[in-house]
């Protein structure tokens, strides 16, 4: 058996090495495409400066809102890359664009650099100042964010056709660029990064056409309306503006109307409510993961950018990871051929390296099992993220247990603005975690019972637990199925069904005897408390919907803390019920302004339908307070708050007119 799997990892190690040198075979082209891969990082750090001039350009259509709006018009304003509160619309495109920063994000985290200004070749220099790369990478960064800052401007600024001529003028140079990349780097060429270029560039050059379409797309819509409003306008003056206000608007008009609508109605959750057996219950536990279409609900933008850049970065993990094992298993396979002569004096060396095969199999089952788990939790975390702002829209606040965490406007705003970066960042770490936790568990298992079993070998494992199967059964499996059976068909009424006693001498003696027992099922279920929350915690480590700290202690866990605070801005500044009313009331502000020339009579006739709304409105409030016990109470309380405070000060300006008389008629005396 040893030789078949000796023969089958050689020939594997042969065929692998012959890819490796034929891929490496042509110099020139791997020195064609590294100066191609050059040329792109010079290319980025010139678009630094088309970035300025872009930005510069985009603050002329933004007019000022809060100083100076007189002086020059009201411009420049200031430039917003992306709204990631109140934007509803093309966040295809605002993915597509994160998904274009977050690849030279990924080579800064791999040792890449934007401005190389260091001299990383004096040694001694760098020995006592390396101190200065860690500000020299914050630049980068704030670079790298420059640089596509453009992008996001002119799909924040898409309804203008200024921006989406400067965002097709900028998107250009980029796709010309990636597409004279792509010939000199064959999808076959590897570079010192250890990810295929072709996989890790195609999503990039993908995104670009994205956002390409995206401007031409916006630039089409803007050139339609502006022809639809100029023939308006040689038709009538007077109805323009109120055309364009409801053209501009018009989308977040019926989205957030649609909203209410949905929200108002009663719909089933899902839920399994009662019955028994296995079938409800598995029913049950898939209801929790059931995706519920509400119509009218979208995603915000931030938390689709964040899902999109993790699911990018994911990818590229998963490949680096891929890349990494196929190298060091060939580094391996050559080391051990090299001192196979010398393995004789140690044991376990000879068993890794005639192993080989099974440690590349765990290495690559590892990466792709946590892939899998941690993709599953980020797609999870948008059904958590649903539920709870549903929740949050009914006035449920139970379900977080922060308290004073988030009581604090700025507190709470400081950590809303950390989810995007923590999300990044814990994804990265918990998929890290993760792969380690799976590698280690694997490689134990493998190498303490599976070869060992396969070779007919006992170890110190396999002995102790042929010792002590009959305890771990014994405590794992028949005292605690025999404590259940006898407590539901013996010490209860109703077999079960029911809290109530019966037979008691006999629970007492069974007590009595179960008291020294349960100290067996202890020690294993100690180890489950270890180990089960060590799994979990693993596990949901990329998840910030979910804390990892028991309960009360919630407040500690700063990446729950920040999604929770994340729906609380949304809330606060997205709710749909307010943005409805505020949308019905510019629709009536605006229709009143523009009837204000309709004819003389307009006053007379404002004031009749004035009369009839307000005697609707306060039948409308009376059938509102009675659907609504509720409410009714709140204004009762309300209102007696109110005479009571009309009460105190009718007193207190009584005394004072009181107090005032007696002190003039003692002055007069």
């Amino acid at each position: 058996m040893e030789d078949e799997f000796n023969y089958a990892f050689t020939s594997e190690n042969a065929t692998e090495q012959v890819s490796v040198n034929g891929s490496t075979d042509d110099q020139g082209v791997i020195d064609k495409c590294e100066s191609a891969e050059d040329q792109l990082k010079i290319f980025s750090r010139a678009m630094i400066f088309i970035a300025v001039l872009m930005i510069f350009a985009l603050s002329f259509i933004v007019r000022r809102k809060g100083r100076c709006v007189s002086c020059c018009w009201g411009r420049p304003g200031a430039v917003q890359p992306v709204d990631f509160v109140d934007e509803i619309g093309r966040r295809w495109a605002y993915a597509a664009c994160f998904v274009i920063l977050t690849s030279d994000v990924f080579n800064l985290f791999f040792g890449d650099v934007f401005w190389n200004i260091l001299p990383v070749n004096n040694s001694a220099w760098m020995k006592k100042y390396g101190w200065v790369k860690v500000f020299t990478k914050l630049l980068d960064v704030l670079s790298l964010c420059l640089v596509y800052f453009p992008l996001l401007a002119c799909v924040d600024h898409r309804r203008s056709i200024a921006a989406n001529v400067i965002g097709i003028i900028y998107i250009l140079p980029w796709i010309i660029a990636y597409c004279s990349f792509f010939p000199s780097c064959p999808m076959t060429i590897q570079l010192d990064s250890g990810v295929n270029q072709f996989i890790k560039k195609a999503p990039i050059f993908v995104s670009l056409f994205v956002v390409g379409f995206s401007y031409v797309l916006d630039f089409g819509i803007n050139v339609n309306r502006w022809r639809q409003q100029c023939a308006i306008k040689r038709v009538t003056e007077k109805n323009s503006t109120v055309v364009s206000r409801s053209n501009n608007r018009r989308y977040k008009i019926v989205h957030h109307l649609q909203y209410v609508e949905t929200l108002m109605h009663r719909r089933d959750t899902g839920d399994v409510e009662g019955g028994k057996g296995v079938k409800v219950k598995l029913q049950r536990t898939a209801s929790r993961f059931k995706y519920e279409k509400v119509f009218g609900f979208r995603y915000s933008t931030r938390l689709i950018c964040c899902v999109t850049i993790c699911t990018t970065l994911l990818l590229w993990l998963e490949f680096e990871a891929v890349r990494t094992t196929e190298d060091e298993f060939n580094e391996l396979s050559r080391l051990c051929a090299e001192l196979e002569p010398e393995l004789g004096d140690f044991q376990i060396f000879e068993t890794a390296c005639t192993n080989l095969l099974a440690v590349k199999i765990v290495a690559h089952v590892s990466s792709a099992f946590s892939t899998t788990v941690v993709f599953s939790m980020l797609i999870h975390t948008l059904i958590t993220y649903k539920r709870r702002w549903h929740q949050l829209l009914r006035g449920d606040h139970t379900w977080h247990m922060l308290g004073n965490a988030i009581k604090r406007p700025h507190s709470t705003l400081l950590n809303g603005l950390k989810y995007g970066g923590y999300q990044v960042a814990f994804l990265i770490w918990g998929y890290m975690v993760l792969m380690l936790f799976v590698f280690v568990l694997l490689m134990f298992i493998t190498f303490a019972f599976i070869i060992p079993v396969r070779d007919g070998v006992k170890n110190w494992f396999i002995e102790n637990l042929e010792d002590m199967w009959p305890t771990l059964v014994l405590g794992i499996l028949i005292i605690p199925l025999i404590q259940r059976l006898i407590c539901r068909f013996l010490f209860l009424q109703e077999r079960g069904t029911v809290m109530a006693l019966t037979n008691r001498r006999v629970y007492n003696a069974a007590s009595y005897y179960f008291l020294v027992l349960n100290i067996i099922v202890g020690i294993f279920s100690c180890l489950k408390r270890i180990l089960v929350p060590l799994v979990i915690g693993t596990a949901f480590l990329s998840r910030l919907d979910q804390p990892l700290i028991m309960s009360g202690y919630e407040s500690k866990d700063p990446g729950y803390v920040a999604f929770v605070s994340m729906l609380i801005v949304d809330l606060y500044h997205n709710h749909p019920v307010l943005k409805a009313f505020v949308e019905l009331m510019d629709q009536v502000r605006s229709r009143k302004q523009a009837s204000l020339e309709e004819g003389p009579d307009f006053v007379a006739i404002r004031m009749q339908r004035f009369r009839s709304k307000r005697i609707r409105n306060r039948w409308w409030k009376i059938v509102t307070l009675a659907n609504n016990p509720s409410l009714a109470l709140k204004a009762l309380e309300q209102r007696l708050i109110r005479e009571r405070h009309q009460i105190t000060e009718q007193i207190s300006r009584n005394t004072e007119t009181k107090n005032d008389a007696q002190n003039q008629e003692k002055a007069y005396l």
